[in-house]
């Protein structure tokens, strides 16, 4: 099997344009480390200062990410990006992490269940190119809403929080799937006061059947 491995630095992405063949993907995972740890090596020689953060991807020749993992982890090991993971996904709340330009970097499982979503087909994408709004509701509103919300947050560098408004969203099918959900956004700033992440919580999500039996 070919397998691609990019590595990406900071806003630097050192993309795998030929790839190679290797027998597993366990195998392509062994390189990819192997291509951290001299890369790593070569920063702290060159820099002598901390080491860089960044993560690197391997993808498939079917352009799948088939594994994700920070560039610290092919120095310390696995477990410290697995305990990470294993927090994250264990706690009963609806997080997804964004770029200041809004670009999807992690989720945890609880928001992939309630979106209908998996990780692999929404990293490094824009949020809204992931979740638009629905073309069928000429009513709808929830990307000029939550546009404003998360301009609020880089601006003004403070948690800003939407009440209950539908929004829907797409199965893998295509077919659209009526919601209705508040969240709450939180700026993560850097060591110079600017916003480097944001975490966006969804709350309670309420399908249109909860609706229909809330009425009854």
């Amino acid at each position: 099997m070919r397998y691609f491995i990019h590595i990406m630095i900071g806003a630097d992405r050192l993309s795998d344009h030929t790839g190679a063949q290797y027998a597993d993907l366990a195998a392509a995972r062994t390189e990819a480390e192997r291509c951290a740890r001299e890369l790593i090596a070569d920063c702290l020689r060159r820099s002598g200062t901390s080491m860089p953060d960044g993560f690197i991807e391997i993808l498939d020749e079917s352009g799948h990410i088939c594994d994700l993992f920070a560039l610290d982890a092919a120095v310390f090991g696995s477990a410290r990006r697995s305990r990470y993971r294993q927090v994250y996904n264990t706690v009963n709340h609806n997080y997804l992490l964004l770029t200041p330009d809004l670009t999807i970097l992690e989720a945890n499982r609880s928001y992939l269940n309630v979106t209908r979503t998996d990780l692999a087909s929404i990293i490094h994408r824009n949020v809204f190119d992931v979740f638009p709004d629905n073309p069928g509701d000429p009513h709808a509103n929830g990307v000029r809403k939550l546009t404003a919300s998360l301009d609020h947050v880089l601006k003004h560098k403070e948690v800003h929080a939407l009440s209950r408004q539908r929004y829907d969203i797409r199965e893998r099918n295509g077919e659209w799937l009526e919601r209705h959900w508040d969240s709450v956004s939180y700026p993560v700033l850097d060591d110079n006061g600017e916003v480097e992440f944001i975490i966006h919580q969804i709350g309670r999500v309420i399908s249109d059947t909860d609706r229909s039996r809330a009425d009854v």
